[in-house]
C-alpha cells in the first residue's frame, strides 16, 4: 500500500481560492490520463465547496456522446471551452511559451496543467502538474518522436518554473529524481490515484448477460483492459495464453477458455494482431475495442481473472478496478504495480511467458483467496482521498 507524505497545512489560509485545471485530456476518453483528470476534478468539486474551479478545455473534436464537461459544470465548475487546433497550442505553449492560459480562464491562484503542455501562467499563479509516468523517457522506442519531444519540453518547463509536482507512486517519484536530478528543487508529493465507486462486484445475471452479449463474449474468459501498445506486453500475454490452453489437468475446459483484450488500438500494435493470426487463435483471442466504463464492472465480475502484465506503469489502475469487482488479478512484479497491489495479486515476471501462464493457473485455482485480498486492497484507494491530499497542497503555503 502506498503511503501518503505528511506536511503541515496552514489552517488559517482558508480564504476562497481560484483553482484552474486543464482538462483537455478528457477528449481521450478511456485513457489513463483522461480517467485521472475526470475523477480528480469530479472528486474536488464534490468535496470542496469553498474554492472556485475553472476548467480549461480545448479540442477540435468531441467523442461521441461526450457529456463529461456538462457533468462537471453541473457540479459547480466554470467551463472555458475552446476549439483551438492542437498544433496551435503546441506552437504557443510548447515551442514559444507565450500567451498565458489565464487569458482564457481569468487569473488563478493555482493552475494544474495537463501531462502534455505547460502553458505560461500569470505572475503569482502557482503551477501544479501530475507526472503520471516516465515511460516516454525510459522506453522512448515505444513512442513517436513527437510525443517524446513534447513530454520533454513540458517537464523541462515544469522544473524550470518550480511547479508543484504530483506523482501517483513512489516508483514514479524515484524515476523522476533519477532521470531529472534538477527536479529535486521542486516540491514533489506522492498522491495515489483512486478507484471509482462504480467498480464493485456485479451479481445480477441479467446485467452480466447484457454486457457479455454487447461484446459477443462467452464465459469462461480471462480479461485484459487497456491500450493495445508495446508497453502493455500483449505479445507475451497471448503466448502465455497459448501455453495455458494446451495445459493438461487444468481445472477449466481449455477448449472453451478465451482471452478478451478490451481497449483501443494504441500504436505499434500490428504485431499483436499478426501473432493471433499466426498462432491460429483468431476465434480464441477476442478484441472488443473500447469498453465503456459502465460495462467494465460486469465484464470484470464475470471473468476468471484479469491479466495485466505491463512492462512499466506509473500507477496501474486497471488491476485495482478489477480487484474492486471481485476479479482475481495476475500482474507484473515491476515498476509501481507491485507497490500498488502489494501481495493482493499474483505477481509474475512479465518477460517470462511460462511464469505468466503459471500465474493465471494460480489466480484461477485460488480464486476465492485472491477475491478477498483484492477487495481489501482496492478499498484503500479512493478518489476522495486523492482530492483531499490535492487540496492540502493548495493550503500549505508551498510558494
Amino acid at each position: 500500500m502506498l503511503k501518503l507524505e505528511l506536511f503541515c497545512v496552514d489552517e488559517t489560509n482558508l480564504d476562497p481560492m481560484k483553482i484552474g485545471i486543464d482538462v483537455s485530456m478528457l477528449v481521450y476518453v478511456g485513457s489513463g490520463v483522461a480517467t485521472y483528470t475526470y475523477n480528480l476534478t469530479k472528486a474536488l468539486l464534490l468535496l470542496d465547496k469553498n474554492n472556485e474551479y475553472h476548467l480549461f478545455y480545448s479540442s477540435l473534436r468531441r467523442p461521441s456522446d461526450f457529456k463529461l464537461l456538462e457533468e462537471l459544470k453541473k457540479l459547480g465548475a466554470n467551463i472555458h471551452s475552446y476549439r483551438f487546433p492542437p498544433k496551435l497550442l503546441k506552437f504557443w505553449w510548447s515551442k514559444l511559451h507565450i500567451i498565458p492560459i489565464e487569458l482564457f480562464t481569468g487569473k488563478m491562484d493555482y493552475f494544474h496543467t495537463s501531462d502534455f503542455l505547460r502553458p505560461p501562467l500569470l505572475k503569482g499563479t502557482a503551477g501544479m502538474t501530475t507526472v503520471h509516468d516516465l515511460t516516454w523517457k525510459i522506453f522512448p522506442e515505444w513512442h513517436t518522436k513527437e510525443v517524446v519531444a513534447s513530454h520533454q519540453r513540458k517537464l523541462n518547463k515544469t522544473i524550470k518554473y518550480g511547479d508543484i509536482i504530483i506523482c501517483p507512486s513512489e516508483n514514479t517519484k524515484k524515476d523522476l529524481l533519477k532521470l531529472f536530478p534538477d527536479s529535486r528543487n521542486n516540491k514533489i508529493f506522492v498522491i495515489p490515484e483512486g478507484v471509482d465507486q462504480k467498480f464493485k462486484p456485479v451479481k445480477d445475471r441479467i446485467t452480466i448477460h447484457k454486457a457479455l452479449s454487447k461484446y459477443r463474449l462467452d464465459k469462461p474468459y480471462i480479461i485484459y483492459i487497456g491500450a493495445i501498445e508495446p508497453r502493455k506486453n500483449l505479445i507475451r500475454l497471448i503466448k502465455a495464453y497459448r501455453l495455458l490452453i494446451n495445459e493438461k489437468n487444468f481445472k477449466i475446459d481449455s477448449g472453451r477458455l478465451s482471452l478478451v483484450i478490451g481497449g483501443r488500438a494504441g500504436w505499434k500494435n500490428r504485431d499483436v494482431y499478426d501473432l493471433v493470426e499466426t498462432l491460429g487463435l483468431k476465434d480464441k483471442v477476442i478484441f472488443t475495442g473500447y469498453v465503456g466504463e459502465k460495462d467494465l464492472p460486469a465484464l470484470y465480475s464475470a471473468a476468471e481473472c484479469c491479466c495485466y502484465v505491463s512492462l512499466y506503469e506509473g500507477f496501474g489502475l486497471p488491476p485495482l478496478e478489477a480487484q474492486a469487482c471481485g476479479c482475481p488479478v495476475v500482474t507484473s512484479d515491476n515498476s509501481s504495480i507491485k507497490e500498488v497491489v502489494d501481495n493482493s495479486a499474483v505477481l509474475v515476471d512479465p518477460e517470462n511467458e511460462e511464469e505468466i501462464k503459471n500465474g493465471i493457473v494460480k489466480a484461477i485455482s485460488e480464486k476465492d483467496t485472491y477475491k478477498v485480498k483484492g477487495s481489501n486492497n482496492s478499498g484503500k484507494y479512493k478518489w476522495e482521498t486523492t482530492a483531499k491530499e490535492f487540496l492540502k497542497l493548495t493550503m500549505s503555503n508551498l510558494f
